[in-house]
């Protein structure tokens, strides 16, 4: 029978851990322990957990530094922290901190029991919550691609003609600009259709998660592995299987995933068994990887394994005549038979034309997000300026600016409207919560950072 779930506890006393273990294999988790903050995201790194028990006080890494390190690598880790002494001051910096909840010591098997299946729950929830959302998206907005500008069309043309082939389609543009919509597109007017498109987030994951999570994994291949797993690869066979933001994928791995897109053939992770699969590659990625792959930052011949058909996506302020339709469209997605959709007024029409967009179509379908709720807050039709909330001609940097500069003001702009929300601006920026934690160490000078 399968675990309930992946639980890593971590405990500078090796007791309390082994005894808090004990508890939750008995209850029928999988668990791994870890003596410390530095062996804990280790072991991460080696495979993916679903939940996190760490004591708050550790030496050299604490618990909440554990707690936000590790949420970093992997956004949809739940994670409940040990406390020596349950107080309301140790549970609100837990729970500010992204904390799921506490457990006091000494341990009790039934409040154990409670808080680990309540985290096991929203574990399964979240997982299942970011599949229905994906699965809507795709099926609402996915089934045309909205705009009337020379350029969308350019693309409509060229996805019509290489859709039906077989080919590797390489899909290039700015963050935001949609080419998981476009590689969806490619999929459902595929003969492959009938069979699932698989997609891999190769930004998210480490070396060392990437391999278990691509090529899947044997049982026994590492701790904790106890039971054979399927990777994102077999799952796709017949279909399409999507690399998203290739461009990030780590050197080392980017040697396997050569051979695998020059033969089909794989291997999981502890297996000598050679295994093949029938599947059509698509990959995205906002970087130039001819310019990585100069810098030897990406393999040349990886790169030219892929540029088998370009296909690039402009940024929506090289069209701004698909603006207003698109944002029409997200408009009437939003409706139900409960809510209409809002109208843009003549005014909001204005601004949205005159913004510039640096977040692209991912910015525009936010901003629609946000106004349409402002308008319904405020018991109106029509959307105003006012509920745009862009920013004012005034606002913005006029001076010249150098392109890291540009980035790193447009993603503070992104984190002050959302009150500083990572995993919104995230999503607002179309990267990993890990990517832009790098981001952000980069911006930020080196004090500013806690000490690992």
């Amino acid at each position: 029978m399968s675990p309930r779930a992946h639980v890593l506890v971590t405990d500078d006393e090796t007791a309390i851990a082994e005894g808090l273990a004990e508890i939750l294999r008995g209850l029928d988790y999988s668990v791994e322990t870890a003596a410390s903050g530095t062996e804990a995201l280790e072991k991460q790194r080696a495979r993916p957990f679903d939940l996190l028990i760490t004591d708050l006080k550790m030496p050299k890494m604490d618990g909440i530094t554990l707690l936000r390190q590790a949420r970093e690598n992997d956004p949809e880790l739940v994670v409940i922290v040990i406390t020596a002494h349950a107080s309301w001051e140790t549970a609100v910096e837990a729970m500010k901190a992204g904390a799921f909840d506490y457990l006091a010591k000494p341990f009790k098997i039934a409040q154990v029991r409670a808080i680990v299946e309540r985290a096991a729950e929203r574990r399964g929830l979240r997982r299942e919550n970011l599949q229905l959302k994906e699965e809507l998206l795709r099926r609402d907005a996915f089934n045309e691609i909205v705009g009337i500008s020379d350029a969308i069309e350019r693309v409509k043309t060229l996805i019509s003609k290489v859709a039906e082939t077989p080919a590797t389609v390489l899909i290039t543009g700015e963050t935001g600009t949609g080419k998981g919509v476009i590689a969806e597109f490619i999929h459902q007017h595929s003969a492959r259709n009938d069979h699932p498109l698989t997609v891999v987030n190769c930004g998210a994951l480490s070396d060392t998660l990437l391999d278990a999570e691509l090529f899947g994994s044997e049982k026994g291949a590492f701790t904790g592995a106890t039971e054979a797993r399927p990777g994102m690869i077999e799952a796709a066979d017949g279909g399409s299987l999507f690399l998203d933001e290739i461009g990030d994928i780590p050197s080392p791995a980017q040697v396997r995933l050569l051979r695998f897109l020059e033969s089909r053939l794989f291997r999981r992770v502890g297996s000598a068994r050679e295994r093949e699969v029938d599947v059509r590659i698509l990959a995205a990625t906002h970087a130039d990887l001819r310019e990585l792959a100069t810098d030897g930052r990406f393999r040349e011949d990886l790169y030219h394994r892929l540029l088998v058909f370009e296909l690039h996506i402009p940024p929506l302020r090289e069209r701004q005549e698909d603006v207003l339709p698109l944002a029409e469209s997200f408009l009437s997605g939003m409706a139900s038979s409960n809510t209409p959709a809002k109208r843009l007024g003549s005014s909001a029409r204005a601004a949205l034309q005159a913004h510039s967009w640096p977040g692209n179509v991912r910015e525009l379908a936010h901003t629609m997000e946000r106004a349409s709720l402002a308008a319904e807050i405020a018991d109106m039709g029509e959307i105003t300026p006012e509920h745009l909330a862009l920013p004012s001609s005034s606002q913005r940097a006029t001076q010249l600016v150098s392109l890291q500069q540009a980035q790193q003001l447009h993603v503070q702009a992104v984190l002050d409207l959302l009150d500083g929300n990572r995993q919104q601006a995230a999503e607002v920026l179309g990267v990993s919560e890990r990517h832009l934690y790098r981001l952000l160490r980069r911006y930020s000078p080196p004090s500013a950072e806690p000490d690992d």
